[in-house]
């Protein structure tokens, strides 16, 4: 009997598509019977059809449709199949085939009557020569895997026959099987569909078979498709439908013992394979992982019950018949690798190799290490690092209690956010947790080479010349920023300047991977929590690289990867900046972590200085309001400060004005965007300069200029390494060479005499303890940690700065900018700000009330300096004259006096206030802040293995991958001459597979 065939073909805004896919039908060297257009359009309906040659019958079903439900419709309105000899071919708009198809199809079936369900070649409609899908099958685990990869066909998968599905595009069935089965299962709308229909028809007994001598076009992910999945489907909404069909399956074809264990652990495997997207680089695909686990657990459950009673209806054979179609682990982990191999190359193309050992930078890191050891011999051994801004660091438990939201035993106590900062030093201190304040030690001694490994590898990024990467190093390494923030231990701003570098590194390919968007987002919340003040340069920055690659269509992709590198620091921050609005003090966000200094050497001295002489400064790179630091350290015979001044704009001219030359050479769009960068850090350092964020005495204290010159100096390198390498064509080698080491000489020039300096002991970087307090009182306070000194300090201008010191002393994470921001009276409270005033001056005050409530037994004058003698000279003999105070000693800390009532013994001490752990705000701070940075570490991790799918992207990238290309296709193929024009795409690991509609 010769067997009919009945056309059901499904359109959603055919289009183009349409009209080729008719005409393919009405070429068919063997007829179709019947043709079943089933029309769920939205926009467009077909209104006429053209001839074909056979009966077709028109119907329209609702937008909402699913590739399934429009089958069915169409089936309904055929009459019940009466023998085996009636088959159903099923197509989408997209799915034009050649002329043989459907004879070839059906010469396989007529030799084989076991077959009842066979499937085509699916080609790719840009190019038919490659291969889009052929025959569909399952891991040992479950997951829906495309037999063919997408390459050019060349009869590599022709002797596959028999195998577990078919795509549903171009399926060729049975229609008795079809309403034996009862079609495709609603439980499974877009993905899978056909997977499932062809398990269950093997499980019934039938044979699924695929035909090489068919072939049929396919447009994939721009195919017209169906309201529910199309060419508009985001990534994100195929990988959730795709999770969504793979649970349902599983728990359709689970033992009924084991449904309830599949069904209670949906959501706790939702949590663990949301980690494991992150782990992928896919964070998108989070919010599907959840969406899909509740859709099938409480979504539908009506629907799992369906589907089981339906395949239980209809199944003779054990799941056993399936075992040898499934993919074995060896050839999916031969795909992982191939996938592997070719994300890492599309990940290197366009960078210049690093070469890290034959391009000269084992070498100049190896000489910054010496370097950096001769200039740092005296702390070799040191149990801490004593400098102006720095302080040692508590033991590592009470480190880390420090970070979150908690007590703060600054002045006379309170609750408060802790500085970022806070973080940074937790996680140093615990490189040496056995004794925290030696890993600052450690920092220093590994300072410079630490800065030239970094600048190397950022020039890396930027150029392939050797010698201009060992430029950049060495003028970073050299800085004069970062050189000053070392010799006056502003730990901060030695970090941000380490940092710096790395998060240029990480920004130049955070487009391309979640895994750099992340390590970038972590690199710019520590180098923020270590300089606040860069906050508004590096936010500008962010903004103007995500908006203009946003607008730029296809040439910024990957824009959508930039948007969350603030979450991280936004999370730090976002509890200190919310108090500091409640104090009053919302610039104090912006103040610099740690000890506050205000004499020469600090901001508070640069938001006096003449404009002229510190924007010359700053173009120079020196942090300092006026150059007599430098000049001192250079010369050491007292030239004056505009002496100095002029003697490092000469030696830092080469570097300005080929930075400023470099957008005139080739490859200036570069060079302007480094001299954008350089703008900002320049116009930081102006801000900080003029900003007071708090106060030290009567002194208002701004953020240090520094890590804005640090980002000033980044851009002007940057900018000099754009010009001498982009220009190759117009400059000779020779003098690009020499340019480059004329702005080496003029960097080393300028650092020599504080590199000189340094080493023969003019550092005010030097060996220190871990205390900060003479040793009787740490003696004292190894019983009681909570005792109490009031550190007085004079300033110039007859003022007095206290604080209270407990234990042995004050430690650099107890520091907070709350404290520092806040007036006087509000830090540390009108007992003490009474207690100090009063102390300082003869008269009738009694201190024993505020002395026994805060527990204070001793007080340290600092040593007096040129402009504080007369206040230090003052508060001497008030205190030498007070029958309450004994004098004990003069040390290097300053002058001690013992309160004389500490024989009888102090009040019991208050219980301090509750750490991070102690409230429930506090716990909620931590928790939020400890789940964004773990979250966004597990993105950062180096883990590409993890990143594969085990499903290939379905269209594969061709020849040597130029973009905009596609091959002619052969003589005959009906979408030769009028087929939608599509560029090459690579092949990514991505769920997706081929699909109608897809």
């Amino acid at each position: 009997m010769r067997p009919t065939v009945t056309v059901l073909l499904v359109t959603h805004d055919g289009g183009v598509y349409l009209d080729r896919t008719l005409e393919a039908l009405a070429a068919q060297t063997r007829t179709p019977d019947r043709l079943v257009v089933v029309d769920i359009g939205s926009r467009q309906r077909v209104t006429e059809l053209p001839a074909v040659g056979f009966p077709v019958q028109h119907l329209a079903g609702p937008p909402s449709s699913t590739f399934g439900e429009a089958i069915t419709l169409a089936v309904r309105s055929l009459a019940p199949a009466s023998s085996d000899d009636q088959w159903l071919w099923l197509l989408s708009a997209d799915n034009a085939p050649e002329a043989g198809a459907l004879a070839a199809m059906l010469a396989a079936v007529e030799i084989s009557p076991s077959v009842a369900v066979a499937g085509p070649k699916l080609m790719q409609w840009a190019d038919p020569q490659y291969l889009y899908s052929y025959g569909e099958t399952l891991t040992p685990l479950g997951t829906s895997v495309e037999l063919a990869e997408p390459l050019l066909d060349q009869a590599q998968y022709d002797r596959e026959s028999d195998v577990t599905a078919v795509s549903s595009a171009g399926m060729l069935v049975r229609h008795r099987l079809w309403e034996q089965l009862g079609g495709f299962d609603r439980g499974l709308p877009a993905m899978d569909d056909a997977l499932d229909f062809c398990i269950r028809a093997r499980l019934a007994g039938h044979r699924v078979s695929l035909v090489p001598d068919a072939r049929v076009l396919s447009a994939g992910r721009r195919a017209p498709g169906t309201a529910v999945i199309g060419p508009r489907t985001s990534r994100a909404k195929r990988e959730r439908l795709t999770r969504t069909a793979q649970l349902h399956r599983r728990l359709v074809y689970a033992p009924a013992l084991a449904l309830p264990l599949h069904w209670l652990s949906l959501l706790p495997l939702a949590v663990l394979r949301a980690l494991g997207q992150l782990l992928r680089k896919q964070p998108g695909s989070v919010v599907g992982e959840f969406a899909a686990a509740f859709a099938v657990a409480f979504g539908h459950p009506g629907r799992v019950v369906a589907s089981r009673r339906r395949l239980a209806q209809t199944r003779k054979l054990s799941w056993s018949a399936l075992a040898q179609l499934r993919l074995p682990w060896a050839e999916i982990r031969r795909r992982r690798s191939l996938a592997r191999e070719e994300t890492s190359s599309a990940r290197r193309a366009g960078r210049h190799e690093i070469r890290f050992v034959a391009s000269g930078g084992a070498a100049v890191v190896l000489v910054a290490g010496v370097v950096g050891l001769l200039v740092h011999l005296p702390l070799f051994g040191a149990p801490a690092v004593a400098a102006p801004a720095l302080l040692p660091l508590n033991d590592i438990g009470t480190l880390w209690s420090q970070v979150g939201f908690g007590w703060r035993a600054l002045g006379a106590g309170f609750a408060g956010a802790a500085d970022p900062f806070v973080w940074v030093l937790a996680l140093l201190g615990s490189l040496t947790f056995w004794s925290p304040s030696a890993s600052i030690v450690v920092l220093y001694l590994l300072a410079l080479p630490l800065a030239a490994l970094a600048g190397w590898f950022a020039a890396a990024r930027l150029t392939a010349s050797p010698w201009l990467r060992v430029v950049a190093a060495v003028g970073w390494t050299l800085a004069p920023s970062f050189l000053f923030a070392l010799d006056q231990g502003r730990l901060g701003a030695i970090v941000a300047h380490l940092l710096l570098p790395w998060l240029f590194f990480a920004l130049t390919t955070a487009r391309r991977s979640w895994e750099a968007s992340a390590a970038a987002g972590l690199l710019g919340a520590a180098v923020l929590a270590s300089a606040p003040s860069l906050w508004p340069a590096l936010l500008a920055l962010w903004l103007i690289v995500t908006i203009s690659l946003a607008a730029a269509g296809r040439r910024g992709r990957g824009w959508h990867r930039l948007v969350p590198l603030p979450l991280p620091a936004a999370v730090l921050f976002l509890p200190l900046a919310l108090q500091h609005l409640v104090q009053g003090t919302p610039l104090g966000v912006l103040a610099d972590p740690g000890i506050l200094l205000s004499q020469a050497g600090t901001a508070g001295e640069g938001l006096a200085a003449p404009p002229l002489g510190q924007t010359l400064a700053f173009l120079a790179g020196l942090p300092e309001a006026t150059a007599a630091a430098w000049s001192a350290s250079a010369v050491g015979s007292g030239l004056s400060p505009a002496a100095g001044l002029a003697l490092a704009i000469v030696l830092a001219a080469p570097l300005l004005v080929l930075a400023l030359a470099a957008p005139f050479l080739r490859g200036a769009p570069k060079a302007v965007a480094a001299l954008v960068v350089a703008a900002l850090g320049f116009a930081t350092a102006v801000l900080a300069a003029r900003l007071p964020v708090a106060s030290v005495g009567a002194d208002a204290v701004g953020p240090w200029p520094g890590p804005g010159l640090s980002l000033l100096w980044l851009g002007l390198l940057a900018a000099v390494v754009f010009g001498l390498s982009a220009g190759e064509l117009a400059l000779a080698r020779v003098l690009r060479g020499a340019l480059g080491a004329v702005v080496a000489v003029g960097v080393v020039a300028a650092a020599a005499p504080l590199l000189v300096s340094a080493a023969l002991g003019g550092s005010h970087a030097v060996p220190g303890a871990e205390r900060t307090v003479p040793a009787l009182v740490a003696a004292q306070a190894a019983s009681d940690p909570t005792l109490g000194t009031l550190v007085l300090s004079g300033e110039h201008g007859n003022g007095l700065t206290a604080g209270i010191e407990r234990g042995t002393g004050a430690k650099l994470d107890d520091q907070s900018t709350l404290f520092n921001a806040a007036p006087a009276d509000v830090a540390l409270g009108d007992s003490l700000a009474v207690l100090a005033g009063n102390l300082a001056s003869r008269g009738g005050y009694n201190p024993v009330p505020a002395l026994e409530a805060q527990r204070i037994g001793f007080v340290l004058l600092t040593p007096a300096t040129r402009e504080s003698r007369a206040v230090h000279d003052r508060v001497t003999a008030a205190l030498d004259g007070n029958p309450l105070f004994a004098p004990v000693t003069r040390t290097a800390h300053g002058t001690l006096w013992r309160y004389t009532g500490l024989d009888a013994g102090l009040p019991t001490a208050a219980p301090a206030g509750p750490d991070n752990l102690g409230t429930p705000f506090g716990l909620g701070v931590l928790g939020v802040q400890l789940l964004v940075l773990i979250l966004t570490l597990l993105l950062a991790l180096p883990t590409a293995g993890l990143a594969e799918s085990v499903r290939p992207e379905r269209e594969a990238r061709r020849g040597s991958g130029v973009r905009g290309t596609r091959a002619v296709a052969p003589a005959g193929s009906l979408a030769a001459s009028s087929r939608p024009s599509t560029g090459a795409h690579a092949a990514v690991a991505t769920p997706g597979g081929a699909r109608h509609g897809e």
